[in-house]
């Protein structure tokens, strides 16, 4: 957000923060109506290019369709001059200025120099060349000021400020020359005032819709912002992305190799019948936000937990080549860490864990409350090792153990009977081997009166 967050959410304040101080047109919030001053430079920086680029055009074609007009020698040398030594000159200059690091810090009032300095000249050139009408004279200076809100788009103060400058120096002259008849000047005063007057009228109600529009594109972004944040607290970040692009929200992936973590609160029910609902929930929300901190410890994603339930994956929806090391790690944490978090009645939390790894399927699925969700044999597998960890110890299954054995200590194999898959080898992770940092596995333990008990 950058900027936007700087000015600390000011169109979240109340109305009259964001409210425009009268004519001037500006936010009260001097942090705001900077952001919109950066803002808008930005997306009119093209249009400035090209109200620089189409005045050196129309002065270029103007005076190839009017130097015929034009009978007199002297008259057209100082057309000449005038059209092609400051007209296209300086607005040469302002386009050049245009790439320059200091131009958005001082383009309007590079702006207002030019088109005041042109019209000032303009007036002057006007009173040389008289074989042309007068009329060329205020149309001149009609077109000049048209140029600073259409394409250069200043602030309305400005507008304002250079078509005052424009109509006094052309009526200072127009209703002191001889030479002008008094229709003339009449047409004069009736087209500059009729036109200058639509113009500032036209420069205010398009600065106040830019700046609503600024504040409309604010909210929308905030909007998308907190939307953003809600889908990242449901989704993977890989995820979110690939929902703003699928069709029907339809997300479905296989990966050959990932590292599923299954974990359980033991002895939850019996808390609960302890506890008021308050209390539990709060101990629970504990438990699993701290084992999110666990999981973007070790790069493994969080996706879901099941009443007491927690289940996390390495290597989906991004697939990582550690993904067995790196669950083990995020399991070895979470029995080590647990009981530091403690159940109303006081007892420390203790979890079993299983880890397997796999092949699985993930994807999102579902029309409301949709949800990004894991399956597979894998799945199912770390889910059985939990369900036979013990409390407070962690069940591998032994196709993950024997390619970690370097890293971490395990127990024996073993094989043991799990519902829905029968006869499986499994190992009981201890903890990392001697040359890591050590976290092993706490004693299974239960306090009484501040004590730890080991219990079999």
């Amino acid at each position: 957000m950058g900027a936007a967050e700087t000015s600390t959410s000011e169109d979240q304040r109340p109305g009259w923060r964001s409210r425009l101080q009268g004519l001037r047109l500006r936010f009260t919030d001097p942090a705001l109506e900077a952001d919109f001053h950066t803002d808008r430079f930005h997306h009119n920086l093209g249009n400035i290019r090209f109200a620089f680029l189409a005045g050196i055009f129309l002065w270029v074609v103007w005076g190839f369709l009017l130097r015929p007009q034009i009978q007199v020698l002297s008259e057209l040398r100082f057309d000449a001059i005038m059209r092609y030594s400051f007209f296209i000159p300086i607005l040469l200059v302002g386009f050049v200025l245009t790439y320059t690091r200091i131009f958005e810090r001082i383009w309007e009032w590079v702006a207002v120099a030019i088109a005041t300095l042109t019209l000032l000249v303009w007036v002057v050139y006007a009173s040389q060349v008289l074989t042309l009408p007068a009329e060329y004279g205020y149309v001149g200076i009609i077109l000049i000021t048209a140029f600073t809100y259409t394409l250069l788009r200043l602030r309305f103060i400005l507008v304002t400020l250079i078509t005052a400058i424009g109509i006094a120096g052309y009526l200072t002259y127009g209703l002191t020359a001889h030479y002008v008849r008094t229709p003339s000047r009449i047409l004069a005063m009736l087209f500059l005032l009729s036109f200058g007057f639509l113009g500032v009228i036209a420069a205010y109600r398009m600065e106040r819709f830019t700046r609503q529009l600024f504040l409309r594109e604010r909210q929308l972004d905030r909007e998308r912002s907190r939307s953003d944040g809600l889908l990242l607290n449901t989704f993977p970040e890989a995820i979110v992305e690939q929902l703003k692009t699928a069709d029907g929200g339809r997300i479905a992936q296989r990966f050959d190799a990932v590292g599923v973590v299954f974990a359980d609160a033991v002895g939850s029910t019996e808390q609960a019948a302890r506890s008021t609902p308050e209390e539990f929930t709060h101990a629970l929300d504990a438990l699993f936000s701290h084992f999110d901190e666990i999981a973007a410890r070790h790069g493994l994603e969080k996706i879901k937990t099941i009443g007491d339930a927690y289940l996390a994956v390495a290597g989906a929806p991004t697939p990582v080549n550690d993904h067995a090391s790196a669950s083990v790690a995020m399991a070895l944490d979470m029995c080590a860490e647990a009981p530091t978090i403690r159940w109303p009645s006081g007892d420390p939390i203790v979890v079993r864990v299983g880890v397997a790894t796999g092949p699985a399927v993930a994807g999102v699925i579902g029309e409301q409350r949709f949800a990004y969700d894991l399956w597979g044999d894998t799945v199912n597998l770390a889910n059985r090792l939990e369900e036979n960890a013990g409390a407070g110890r962690i069940l591998v299954a032994e196709s993950t153990a024997k390619d970690l054995t370097d890293r971490f200590e395990f127990g024996p194999p073993e094989t043991i009977q799990l519902k829905g898959k029968g006869p499986t080898p499994v190992r009981f992770l201890l903890g990392r081997t001697p040359h890591d940092v050590t976290v092993s596995v706490p004693p299974v333990a239960e306090v009484e009166n501040g004590h730890q008990r080991r219990t079999t």
